[in-house]
C-alpha cells in the first residue's frame, strides 16, 4: 500500500501549486511589457519549484519559505500593475527587488541542500545551514517590511492564496486587453488564461 502523504508533505503541495500559478502570472506580466533584467526571478523560482518535488528534510522550513516567496512576489506584481508607467518603476521599489533575487537564490540554496544525498549539503559545516536559513527569513521579513505585508504562518492560508494569486492573473490579463484591442491581443489572453486555468487546482487543507 502507498505511504500515505503527511499533512506538512499535503502543505508543501498546495503551496508549490500556488507558487506555480503566480509565477506563471509573473512571467506574463514580464514578456508583456518587456521587462528586462527579471528573468532571474523567473529562472530561480521555475528551479525551485523542480527542487520542492524531491525535498526530504526540513520540509515545514521549505513550506515556509516558499508561502512567503509566494506573497513577495504577489506583492511585486502587485506594484507593476498599479503602477502608472508600466515597466518604469522608482529606484527604491527596483532596488528593494534586487534583494528580493538575492534572497530567492538564498532560498534556492537552502531547499536545495534539502535534497536527499544533496552534494550542496556537503559545503556546508554544521551550523551554516541555520545561518543561511536565518538569513533567508531575514530577507523576505526587509520585503514583508517594505511592501507593508503582513506575515502569516498558517496552514488554512493556502486556501487565500490560492483566491490572491486568481486575483492577480485576472489583473494581468486585463492589462493584456486594455494594451491592444486586436485579436492577437485577444488571443494572447485566452491563451494565458487557459494555461492558467490548467495550473488552478483544488487545494487539500488539513
Amino acid at each position: 500500500m502507498p505511504r500515505q502523504p503527511t499533512i506538512t508533505e499535503i502543505h508543501l503541495n498546495n503551496i508549490s501549486k500556488c507558487v506555480a500559478i503566480t509565477a506563471n502570472t509573473f512571467n506574463i506580466l514580464v514578456d508583456t511589457l518587456k521587462i528586462s533584467g527579471l528573468e532571474a526571478v523567473s529562472n530561480t523560482i521555475q528551479s525551485l519549484l523542480n527542487l520542492l518535488q524531491t525535498v526530504k528534510q526540513d520540509k515545514n522550513e521549505c513550506a515556509e519559505l516558499m508561502e512567503h516567496t509566494h506573497q513577495l512576489l504577489s506583492a511585486i506584481i502587485g506594484v507593476y500593475i498599479k503602477s502608472d508607467t508600466g515597466a518604469e518603476l522608482p529606484p527604491s521599489i527596483l532596488n528593494q527587488i534586487a534583494k528580493f533575487t538575492e534572497t530567492l537564490h538564498k532560498i534556492h540554496t537552502f531547499v536545495e541542500a534539502q535534497q536527499s544525498g544533496s552534494k550542496v549539503k556537503r559545503f556546508f559545516r554544521q551550523g551554516e545551514l541555520s545561518v543561511l536559513l536565518k538569513d533567508c527569513k531575514a530577507g523576505l521579513q526587509q520585503g514583508f517590511d517594505f511592501f507593508n505585508i503582513k506575515m502569516v504562518d498558517n496552514m488554512t492560508h493556502v486556501r487565500e492564496m490560492q483566491d490572491q494569486a486568481q486575483l492577480r492573473h485576472q489583473e494581468v490579463l486585463d492589462i493584456i486587453e486594455n494594451l491592444s484591442s486586436s485579436d492577437s491581443a485577444s488571443s494572447i489572453s485566452k491563451m494565458y488564461s487557459g494555461s492558467y486555468a490548467r495550473c488552478l487546482v483544488p487545494v487539500t487543507v488539513s
